[in-house]
């Protein structure tokens, strides 16, 4: 079996069937000056038995040399880090050989399976702040430049990923997108936030870091009202470093 790599192939999306298997180390080139140049794309696999897995396709950003951070429903199909696989750009295109994962680790907080499940607006704001997961690579990769945390979105805010373009479009390709109408939710629920992307974002891109100066404020959760699994209306999973379940989340994946 070998890994469907981004470059060579789209990543099938969940549902369908694709071969799967982790290859050797591959080495970035050193990151661009946003958080766009650390975002990585992430694959999760679960075995059918005959050889092939059904197969998810999200985005990531490296935090450290040996940490990306992603959604937590992207790893939601994977039961053992040799069932995810990570893959590095470089100049803007996928590095075809997958880092291998040592570990991963979903937030204390995070839901299994609740994208297909029913729930009331708090519970729905609930889940999406705790759609949190972290991996550890077997290696920190060499000259990488990870991102870094900084404050709520300011003028510059854009989001980062490798979906598609548009809806059936192929995916693989890393793409920054700028947001506007950005909003924080209100009342004592949960902290999310809503904004509209100047470009379409598609599933691919779930766990795509949102940043403002170049510091990773959130991750992108959830396309809003999608059409074909694409639209432009984004829910952001606020990301605090310093938050007890960021810091639960982390020392179980094994990050320092």
């Amino acid at each position: 079996m070998g890994v469907v790599s981004p470059r060579r192939d789209t990543v099938s999306r969940r549902g369908r069937t694709a071969a799967f298997a982790l290859a050797a180390l591959a080495l970035p080139s050193p990151a661009i000056a946003d958080a766009a140049g650390a975002t990585v794309a992430v694959q999760a696999a679960q075995p059918t038995g005959d050889g092939r897995a059904f197969v998810s396709e999200c985005s990531g950003v490296l935090i450290a040399p040996d940490l990306v951070l992603t959604a937590g429903h992207c790893l939601d199909i994977a039961e053992t880090p040799a069932h995810v696989a990570v893959f590095a750009y470089r100049d803007g295109r996928p590095v075809p050989e997958a880092l291998k994962v040592a570990a991963f680790a979903r937030h204390p907080g995070h839901v299994l399976g609740w994208r297909e499940k029913p729930g009331d607006p708090e519970k729905r704001q609930t889940e999406i702040a705790a759609d949190m997961a972290m991996i550890r690579l077997a290696a920190p990769v060499p000259g990488a430049e990870p991102a870094s945390f900084g404050a709520l979105m300011t003028a510059d805010g854009a989001v980062a990923g490798v979906g598609a373009q548009k809806a059936g479009g192929r995916s693989g390709a890393l793409k920054r997108m700028k947001l506007s109408a950005v909003r924080a939710s209100t009342g004592s629920g949960a902290r999310v936030v809503f904004a509209t992307s100047g470009e379409t974002v598609c599933g691919g891109d779930s766990g795509g870091p949102a940043a403002s100066g170049g510091r990773v404020w959130g991750l992108v959760s959830a396309v809003l009202k999608p059409k074909s699994g694409c639209g432009s209306r984004i829910a952001i999973i606020p990301v605090d470093p310093a938050s007890p379940g960021f810091q639960t989340m982390r020392a179980a994946a094994g990050g320092r």
